[in-house]
C-alpha cells in the first residue's frame, strides 16, 4: 500500500474515511493523497449541513445563508478549499506524506477515477454516503460506480 486516495466531500462519513486511511498509511508507510470534487448545484442548506461546517466560520457561513437556493460556483470553491484544508491538517498531525489535487468540478465518481489513475494510489478510501445524503435513492451510489469500475482495492466507510 503505497498511495491511498481518499475523496473528501466534508461529510461524517469521509472524515472516518480519512482517519482510517491515515491509520492505514502510519501502519504500512503510505502516504494520503486527498481530492475533493466541486459538484455545482449544491444548496447552502446542504453545505451548512456538511460535518465540516464548523470550520467554514461566520463569514462563509453568512455568505452561505445569503445565496440562495443554489450556492454560486465561487462559493463552493471556498467551501471546498475548506474541506481540503480540514483534512490536510489531520494528516499533518498525524505527520504523513500528503498530496492534494486539485478541486475538481463535475461527476463525483468520473474524478476520482480520474485521480485514482494520475495519483497512481493502489488503495482509495471513502465514505459509503457522502454530501448528497438527503436524497435516499443517492446512497452509496458514488462508492457502488467506483467498486465496479476501480482495479483497486477500495475501502467504504460508513
Amino acid at each position: 500500500m503505497q498511495t491511498i486516495l481518499v475523496p473528501v466531500d466534508g461529510s461524517i462519513h469521509a472524515l472516518k474515511a480519512l482517519r482510517i486511511a491515515c491509520d492505514l498509511a502510519e501502519k504500512y508507510g503510505g502516504k494520503v493523497t486527498l481530492l475533493h470534487v466541486l459538484v455545482e448545484g449544491r444548496s447552502a442548506v446542504e453545505l451548512l449541513d456538511l460535518h465540516a461546517a464548523n470550520a467554514f466560520g461566520p463569514t462563509l457561513t453568512a455568505q452561505l445563508k445569503e445565496s440562495g437556493a443554489k450556492a454560486p460556483v465561487e462559493l463552493l470553491e471556498v467551501v471546498g478549499r475548506k474541506i481540503l484544508d480540514q483534512a490536510a491538517a489531520e494528516t499533518d498531525r498525524r505527520g504523513l506524506e500528503t498530496n492534494q489535487l486539485p478541486i475538481a468540478v463535475g461527476d463525483p465518481a468520473e474524478n476520482i477515477l480520474i485521480a485514482l489513475r494520475q495519483s497512481g494510489a493502489s488503495t482509495i478510501v471513502m465514505g459509503s454516503r457522502g454530501a448528497a445524503h438527503r436524497d435516499p435513492s443517492s446512497f452509496g451510489s458514488v462508492s457502488q460506480a467506483i467498486f465496479e469500475r476501480a482495479n483497486c482495492t477500495c475501502l467504504s466507510v460508513k
